[in-house]
């Protein structure tokens, strides 16, 4: 088991390049839709980060290195993050910038989802016999969903559309680092599973090493996954073998060595990661803002509902095989304490979890099931899996033909950008509302006040801040003196803070004027 054909490899190749081409249609539907009035922003959903996204591209394309935070006005030094996004900037240069990141963002998201979709069968492979289940399960991988979208139905947002992680239509649809990442776990963890020579299982554990290290570079914390997956595998096996009695210890032995080679390659890494978040202020200050908490555990079992039983079923019947399924066993019974570990991003290490139940309940249907109930019972999983899936794209597609905020912008704002990237220097800081704020620095070598959730440090002082700037009832004097706390350069007003402003800024020099948006200059103090 484990071993795929060419001719497999051919099927899955040409069926991850077509999904990829379908989910590029309504990409290519919302540039078609943009006109003189409106500009695409590049994303459909999670606009928000899709600009931040950009913004980091754009600092690699004038020539950055190391991250920097462009949504807060706090000086910073720079951390090593974001490296594939600063290095995927480096392509462009010239006119047409943010056309030009756009463009690599999207192929960047293509080719991580076709990688993402080859390492899922790769992963399937080791676990399933049956080449039509495992192409079943790299499609329920790529599209499936649960009964979240009942939910969806009552106003609230299911797993399945706001966790990339939990599954994977939203990270191949639109989150390329995150398709990437997967890429890679399920990758190192194939091979963790791959039996080798004695002679050769050091390298094995070198191999997926390389792996983890590809893995720090888009998601680092996907690799205390992967930690604790291999981990409890290890552990699993070795209980198994003590309570049987049974075996001279040599599977244990092989994938203790192949996981400590492993982890002592990464460790470097992840603690540069740990630093760096713990001892820079911006980042240690950013990593306290970013809640990203796990929904009620019921969330997680009506997400998952669909292959649940079968899965449970499965795992029974995986007790009896050989130690390979200890690793899924082993990842299903640590998930429900990972996903509510005390930190801040509990959501994240849910990261490649589905592939888990979906697994388990092929291996039932391949050893259980059989000719039409085969055929019967998987259309009909696969028609409730795609139940969510299909809402979320119809949504994406109705908001890819009409063009509003906040997926478009308004041209005479992109103007507005242009204007500043021209005649602004370079890092400084510019005042705006928050989601002018979100989208300036995908446009404009610039720093945003505020504009992003996580990333603005100490957004809800600066907001308040912004608030009385903007506030056209408040004196000259009070804005003059919050425009002074801000530390900004200029001040960017659209329509709405036009109408409120009145007839200017105390303290500052219109320079730009065009549309209903306006570039206020602050004079320096006498």
């Amino acid at each position: 088991m484990g071993k795929v054909t060419r001719a497999e490899w051919r099927w899955a190749l040409a069926f991850a390049v077509g999904v990829m081409a379908l989910l590029t249609l309504p990409y290519l539907i919302a540039y078609q839709s943009q006109g003189s009035g409106r500009r695409f922003s590049g994303s459909l959903f999670a606009v928000e980060d899709g600009n931040s996204y950009i913004a980091d591209m754009r600092q690699g394309a004038d020539g950055a290195w190391l991250f920097r935070d462009p949504y807060t006005s706090e000086p910073q030094s720079g951390t090593l993050i974001y490296l594939p996004y600063l290095l995927l900037g480096k392509l462009a240069g010239g006119a047409e910038m943010h056309g030009q990141l756009v463009v690599l963002f999207r192929l960047a998201n293509i080719l991580a989802g076709i990688a993402m979709m080859l390492a899922v069968y790769r992963f399937l492979a080791c676990f399933l016999e049956s080449i039509p289940l495992r192409r079943w399960g790299m499609a329920a991988a790529a599209f499936g969903g649960g009964f979240g979208w009942l939910l969806a139905l009552r106003g609230v947002y299911p797993i399945e559309f706001t966790s990339p992680e939990a599954f994977g239509f939203l990270s191949i649809f639109g989150i390329p680092h995150l398709a990437a990442a997967r890429a890679l776990l399920l990758l190192a963890l194939a091979w963790f599973l791959t039996p080798r020579p004695a002679a050769e299982v050091g390298r094995q554990g070198v191999k997926i090493g390389v792996a983890l290290i590809g893995l720090w570079l888009f998601q680092p914390l996907t690799v205390l996954v992967a930690w604790a997956v291999m981990a409890a595998a290890v552990a699993l096996s070795f209980l198994k073998m003590r309570i049987r009695r049974t075996g001279d210890g040599g599977p244990v032995r092989d994938g203790l060595t192949r996981a400590s080679i492993a982890v002592a390659f990464t460790i470097p890494f992840v603690l540069y990661s740990a630093l760096s978040f713990a001892l820079d202020p911006i980042l240690r200050q950013w990593n306290a803002q970013n809640v990203l908490p796990s929904p009620p555990f019921w969330q997680y079992l009506l997400s998952y509902a669909v292959p649940l039983l079968p899965a449970l079923a499965g795992a029974y019947l995986a007790l009896r095989e050989d130690d390979r399924w200890l690793l899924l066993i082993g990842w299903a019974l640590i998930f429900p304490v990972m996903v509510y570990l005390p930190v801040g991003v509990q959501r994240r290490l849910a990261e490649g979890f589905w592939i888990v139940p979906l697994i388990l309940a092929l291996f039932f249907v391949e050893r259980k099931m059989a000719g039409l109930a085969r055929r019967a019972a998987l259309a009909i999983a696969m028609a409730f899996m795609l139940a969510a899936t299909a809402l979320f794209l119809g949504w994406a597609l109705e908001q890819s033909a009409s063009p509003h905020a906040p997926a478009f912008l308004p041209s005479e704002e992109v103007r507005a950008f242009d204007w500043l990237d021209i005649n602004a220097e370079p890092g400084t800081v510019v005042l705006s509302d928050f989601n002018a704020g979100n989208a300036l620095p995908a446009y404009a070598d610039l720093v945003s006040y505020i504009g992003h959730g996580p990333e603005t440090l100490n957004g809800v002082q600066k907001q308040s801040i912004v608030q009385v700037i903007f506030d056209g009832a408040r004196s000259g004097e009070e804005r003059l003196a919050a425009l002074r706390q801000s530390g900004a350069r200029y001040v960017l007003v659209g329509p709405e803070e036009g109408a409120q402003l009145g007839t200017g800024i105390t303290g500052c020099r219109r320079v730009y004027n065009a549309g209903g948006w306006e570039v206020w200059e602050i004079l320096p103090a006498d």
